[in-house]
């Protein structure tokens, strides 16, 4: 059994974020904040929490597209491969365990308040019932975190309220907004205080309706902490003797002396001490699901990806954080390796960013999720940014951050994870697909019917019908291949996925199949479902030997943001013409005008046209376009060419030589001429990266503005 349960509403997903981050960073280290920047110890931490924010982002849109137990190991290792997942995932791990350990610290400086507790035994005991707690199952303490976080925000406010309303001023503070100290030091190690996004985000798996819940719960939760942080260390510096806060460990404790005396000091000291046990039982629960997924992922020892058949929880997971969080409390100096955790998860927060940007940019059809970023790419671009300040300001800290945490997920994956997995990741299969193509596994029948048309469907057509339907009246040989391709992530298994088609499948195969009754054509109808959705399309256009290889258009170049273009890797590699189509809601064609622009290849278009035409019956116009500059003995000379192929094919058709401008004007004039045809036909242009990114390209200007049917034709690939 390798799923969780999911148990966990909205409420619960907020408390858990909440109860990661509202501890020891407002209870502990507010003390070490004030000693670097003094009275701007509030700017640290508005400024770390606005840093965070692309993050959050970015985590909200990567964990609806993938709800799975693990967070950030899944995201990274799916997106840059099981490399960078192990070294995320065993990093991430450690950083949450370490903090864990130093909540469970912490609380011992809570605890000299009411007697003289022996530190570790009390830390190891508390421990031990988070651990058995977790075991139990996340419902068990869903309830408990709730109260304990509202419990926590109502005493942060309230003193703080309090403290503005009853006592005068410590000092008038400086400029409001002037930096002093170390503040991008100060700001970098406050970063970990907002560490409780990464754990949330580690129990998607477990979290009822995670498309909504998710980013709702990381949002709110962020504005209310960062509200908090701000508003109590803001009034903290105003009221207390700062010189009574520098290296505080419990300054919650001297803040509420000073506002109230002891009493209220006591039961701060108990609020404190709660809201740490909750941060530290988060910290467990989320650290214990990298694992968890590292082990159903083969990257760890397999045990550790089982569930519980009773509790349904991962045992052996949460036993093995918890004992690194034992060793951790005997044998390391907390308050150092917690800054090495900041770092870095700094780091990792700046990869998340960059996973949404190269998912995005290469167009992974897996890649669905149901919350997509706001401002995209400025926001990831901001973060990317944001997250190279703060490691720039903290010197050398990362490096020693990636030494310490990042290199024993580099040895564990060397030594144990890279024999035991093939993946690799999305990185992998588009930078390096050549070497993958032969591992392309098409899971049906072992050799396709030879046909001269192949209808590639991705899932995104508008209408598929009228897609199959063009590929009935261009095969000659009465034979068609339509091939229906879905991309999953490398981490699923596609032979369990392949047993049962879906309805919406169903329902095509058995209108094609009409379709092909009707036409008196053979139709052969293949799902296919493949980790590499462009390799698998070259294999199957190799094994089918197809003359055409037919899809709808998807959309435009211009507006991307990066030089990625996924069918540029297939017309460069393709054995046969690709026909791009969009249809315009066109279903007459009676007049079909091919476009030729000057010393363009015309000859795929011609055949192309020719068979469309007898299909219809239509009429065939040819335009061939000059620009200004061209002498008119050479126009006369190639329309004679052209007219003299047309009479040896026996087309009775016109040819228009039309003299105009170069660029814009004569596409405006292509797409004005096009009102009075139903289909337009153009040979596939080669063009500019500076017009795929920047100008948009000729071919996308003629399928969006067009007012008829447009096909686009590329003529196939000469030498391999």
């Amino acid at each position: 059994m390798g799923t969780l349960n999911a148990r966990l509403g909205l409420k619960t997903v907020i408390a858990i974020s909440l109860g990661s981050m509202l501890g020891s960073g407002i209870f502990v280290l507010p003390g070490l904040v004030i000693q670097m920047v003094g009275d701007k110890a509030w700017l640290a931490y508005l400024l770390a929490g606005l840093c965070v924010l692309p993050a959050a982002v970015s985590k909200s849109e990567l964990a609806t597209a993938m709800p799975n137990s693990g967070g950030t190991y899944v995201y990274l290792e799916r997106t840059f491969g099981p490399l960078a997942g192990t070294v995320a995932g065993l990093g991430l791990w450690l950083s949450l365990l370490l903090k864990c350990a130093f909540a469970l610290a912490g609380i011992g400086a809570y605890l000299s308040v009411f007697a003289s507790w022996p530190l570790l035994p009390t830390a190891i005991g508390l421990l031990c019932l988070l651990t058995g707690l977790n075991i139990l199952g996340t419902g068990k303490v869903g309830g408990v975190i709730v109260f304990i976080v509202s419990l926590s925000i109502l005493t942060l406010t309230g003193l703080s309220l309090g403290a503005l309303i009853t006592l005068e001023p410590n000092s008038s503070p400086g400029p409001f907004f002037a930096p002093s100290g170390d503040l991008v030091g100060a700001t970098a190690m406050v970063f970990v205080s907002y560490a409780g996004l990464t754990k949330v985000a580690a129990i998607a798996e477990e979290v009822k309706s995670p498309e909504k819940n998710l980013p709702r719960g990381i949002f709110i939760s962020l504005f209310i902490v960062i509200c908090v942080y701000c508003f109590v260390t803001f009034v903290m510096t105003m009221t207390v003797p700062l010189e009574q806060l520098y290296g505080n460990f419990k300054p919650l404790y001297t803040f509420s002396r000073n506002v109230s005396g002891p009493f209220l000091a006591t039961a701060v000291s108990i609020v404190a001490f709660l809201t740490m046990t909750s941060m530290a039982n988060s910290g467990l629960l989320a650290a214990s699901r990298f694992p968890f997924a590292m082990g159903r992922d083969r990257l760890l020892p397999k045990v550790l990806g089982q569930i519980h058949p009773k509790f349904l929880t991962p045992l052996w997971g949460i036993l093995l954080s918890g004992l690194v969080v034992g060793l951790c409390l005997i044998l390391l100096d907390l308050t150092k390796i917690a800054k090495l955790a900041s770092a870095f998860m700094i780091m990792i927060y700046m990869m998340e960013s960059l996973a949404v940007f190269l998912l995005r940019e290469m167009r992974v059809q897996w890649f669905k999720p149901t919350y997509r970023s706001q401002f995209y790419p400025y926001v990831q671009i901001l973060g990317v940014i944001s997250s190279l300040f703060l490691l720039t300001g903290m010197g050398l800290l990362p490096l020693v951050a990636f030494a310490s945490i990042g290199l024993p997920g580099l040895l564990l994956y060397f030594l144990y994870g890279r024999k035991r997995t093939s993946r690799r990741g999305v990185i992998g299969f588009r930078t390096k697909r050549k070497e993958f193509l032969d591992k392309t596994e098409i899971p049906t029948k072992e050799e396709f019917d030879n046909a001269q048309v192949m209808v590639a469907l991705l899932g995104k057509e508008r209408s598929p019908d009228q897609l199959i339907e063009l590929g009935c009246y261009l095969s000659e040989d009465k034979s068609l291949e339509v091939a229906h391709l879905t991309e999953v992530p490398e981490q699923t298994d596609i032979h369990d996925l392949d047993q049962e088609r879906p309805g919406s499948l169903k329902s095509l195969n058995r209108r094609a199949e009409a379709m092909a009754e009707e036409l008196r054509i053979s139709i052969s109808f293949d799902p296919i479902i493949t980790h590499d959705l462009l390799g698998a399309l070259y294999k199957i256009s190799l094994k089918s030997h197809c003359q055409y290889l037919l899809m709808e258009w998807g959309g435009r170049h211009r507006g991307r943001f990066t030089i990625h273009d996924p069918l540029g890797w297939l017309k460069d590699h393709l054995d046969c013409h690709l026909l791009t189509f969009n249809s315009a809601g066109v279903r007459y064609i009676k007049k079909i005008m091919i476009l030729i622009r000057e010393n363009e290849e015309n000859e795929a278009s011609l055949n192309v046209a020719i068979n469309l035409a007898k299909v219809h019956k239509a009429n065939i116009n040819i335009l061939q376009f000059f620009e200004y500059h061209v002498e008119q003995e050479h126009i006369n000379e190639t329309k004679a060419s052209l007219q003299q192929k047309l009479k040896k094919r026996n087309i009775d058709s016109k040819v228009h030589a039309i003299k105009c401008e170069k660029g814009i004007k004569v596409n405006k004039n292509i797409v004005d001429i096009s009102s009075e045809y139903d289909l337009m036909i153009f040979s596939a242009g080669r063009y500019t990266l500076w017009d795929k990114v920047v100008r948009g390209t000729s071919d996308d200007y003629f399928m969006t503005k067009a007012s008829c049917a447009t096909l686009s034709v590329q003529g196939k690939k000469v030498s391999s």
